[in-house]
């Protein structure tokens, strides 16, 4: 449910792990940290299928790590982010019902454990809209996330409402 009081959007949802799914995603691929960790990943993966290829041409038995690191990394690719969004979930799953309030200030939630403020405005530089969430970052390195989940609007205008609060505040949408 969304109510919308003047220039504030609010939310109300219980969190899920797809929302948290979708949010290390774009954290990934907005940060020069995740970029770069991805880019390592997938390098090693491909130096271990190099290795493994030109010593079968060779007719040498591979070594063994030249196995395991391609699988490793692609592993790693695919388990990391899933196992972060389980992080971060069962963390604001335990918080309960979250009730988000995008005004003026910035972002406020609300939950059943008390209150919190995880951005200013002036803290927030970029957004990026996935199809089930808005997904605020602040930080160029390691972005700090907040995941507001469409399913919390009451109805589908109260999302062009938000994307016209996150453009009047200048944010950069990803």
């Amino acid at each position: 449910m969304a109510q919308a009081e003047g220039e504030n959007v609010e939310l109300v949802y219980r969190a899920a792990v797809g929302d948290f799914r979708e949010a290390v995603r774009v954290s990934a691929r907005a940060s020069a940290a995740g970029r770069w960790g991805q880019g390592l990943l997938l390098f090693s993966a491909g130096a271990g299928l190099f290795v493994t290829v030109v010593a079968l041409a060779l007719g040498v038995p591979p070594d063994a790590r030249a196995f395991v690191m391609p699988g490793a990394a692609v592993g790693a690719l695919v388990l990391l982010p899933r196992l972060q969004a389980r992080l971060l979930h069962r963390r604001a799953a335990a918080l309960g019902l979250h009730r988000a309030v995008l005004d003026p200030w910035g972002v406020t939630v609300a939950h059943d454990h008390g209150t919190e403020r995880p951005a200013r405005w002036s803290q927030v530089s970029r957004y990026a809209e996935t199809p089930h969430t808005f997904v605020l970052l602040s930080g160029a390195h390691a972005p700090r996330l907040t995941v507001l989940p469409k399913r919390g609007l009451a109805t589908p205008a109260d999302a062009d409402r938000l994307r016209a609060v996150l453009a009047r505040e200048g944010l950069t949408r990803l």
